[in-house]
C-alpha cells in the first residue's frame, strides 16, 4: 500500500522550526510514503526540496481574511497524489514508522472504504531528532514515557483516507479557535455510513507542544468561526473521536467500538441543538 502524507506548514521560524521539521521527517521515513507541503511559508519549499519523496504545491485557496481553506489542500491532494490512500495530519505530529503497516493490517480487515482517526500524546519536544538513528522511535517513546499527556477527545490530528473521498468539503479555514473541518471529517463519514476507526490504542501520535492562540480574538476570527460552524451545519454535528465506530486495538485488530452509558448526555445535548439549529438562526 502506498500513502501520501499532505499539510500546511506555519513558517519555520523559532520552535515551529524545530517542531515542523521533526513532524515532516517523521512522514518522510514512513516506508511507501510520499510528502505533499502546502503554501508558501518560509522554509515550506527548503524543506520540501531537501527530501527525495517531497513535493511543495505553493497555491492555496484563502477566504476574504487571508486565512487557507483547508478543503483547497484536499482537492489539491486529490489531483497530485498517486496513492489510493492519503492523510491529512497537522505539522506537529510526529508519526510512527509503523503507521503503513497499520494500515495494511487494517485493510485486510476491512475491505469496503474506511476512515482512521487518532488522538495525540502531547510531548515538550524542543530538539531536532537523529532520523539516521534507526531506533529513534522507540528512544523517543522510552525518553517521554512519564512525561506524556493524553489530549481531549476533541483533539484529533490524523486522518487516514482512500483518495478522493473527502472531495466535497466545505470551504473551512484553518486555525484556532475551533476550525470544526475535523469535526466534519468524522460527521461525514458517519453520514456516508463508513467504517471511522479510532487508532488511538494502536499507534502512538505524538503531538510536539507549542504556543497557541489565547487571550482576546480578533473580531475576524470569530468571525471565521461562526462562518465554520454554519458550514458544519451547528452544534449538533459537533462528531469527535467518541464518534467513531469501530476500535483498533494495540495488535491492530479492529472491533465495534461498544456504546458508553456515558455517551447518551452528549446524543441527547446534540439532539437539542439539532432541532434548535433548524428554528434559531445562531450565526451572522
Amino acid at each position: 500500500m502506498n500513502l501520501t502524507v499532505f499539510s500546511l506548514p506555519k513558517a519555520f521560524q523559532g520552535i515551529y522550526g524545530t517542531i515542523q521539521t521533526n513532524a515532516i521527517r517523521s512522514w518522510s521515513n514512513l516506508s511507501n510514503t510520499s510528502v505533499l507541503l502546502f503554501g508558501e511559508e518560509d522554509g515550506t519549499r527548503l524543506i520540501a526540496d531537501s527530501l527525495p519523496n517531497a513535493k511543495h504545491v505553493p497555491t492555496v485557496k484563502r477566504n476574504r481574511f487571508g486565512t487557507p481553506l483547508i478543503n483547497d489542500l484536499f482537492v489539491q491532494t486529490s489531483i497530485h497524489a498517486a496513492s489510493d490512500w492519503v492523510a491529512y495530519a497537522n505539522c506537529d505530529i510526529i508519526l510512527p514508522p509503523t503507521m503503513p503497516q497499520l494500515v495494511d493490517l487494517i485493510t485486510q480487515q476491512i475491505k469496503s472504504p474506511f476512515v482512521l482517526a487518532g488522538r495525540r500524546w502531547n510531548i515538550d519536544v524542543d530538539f531536532l531528532i537523529d532520523f539516521e538513528n534507526p531506533d529513534w522511535f522507540n528512544q523517543l517513546e522510552s525518553r517521554f514515557a512519564n512525561n506524556k499527556t493524553l489530549y481531549s477527545t476533541a483533539g484529533m490530528d490524523l486522518f487516514v483516507f482512500p483518495n478522493h473521498f473527502y472531495d466535497k468539503m466545505p470551504p473551512f479555514s484553518i486555525g484556532w479557535p475551533g476550525a470544526k473541518y475535523d469535526n466534519w471529517l468524522v460527521w461525514y463519514a458517519r453520514h456516508r455510513k463508513i467504517p471511522i476507526i479510532d487508532i488511538t490504542s494502536a499507534i502512538s501520535i505524538y503531538h510536539q507542544n507549542h504556543p497557541v492562540g489565547g487571550g482576546s480574538v480578533h473580531p475576524e476570527k470569530w468571525e471565521e468561526h461562526h462562518i465554520s460552524l454554519k458550514l458544519l451545519g451547528g452544534y449538533g454535528r459537533s462528531f469527535d473521536i467518541r464518534d467513531t465506530t469501530h476500535i483498533a486495538l494495540p495488535n491492530g485488530r479492529v472491533i465495534k467500538r461498544a456504546l458508553s452509558l456515558s455517551m447518551i448526555p452528549v446524543y441527547l445535548k446534540r439532539m437539542i441543538q439539532r432541532l434548535r439549529d433548524r428554528f434559531i438562526r445562531q450565526w451572522p
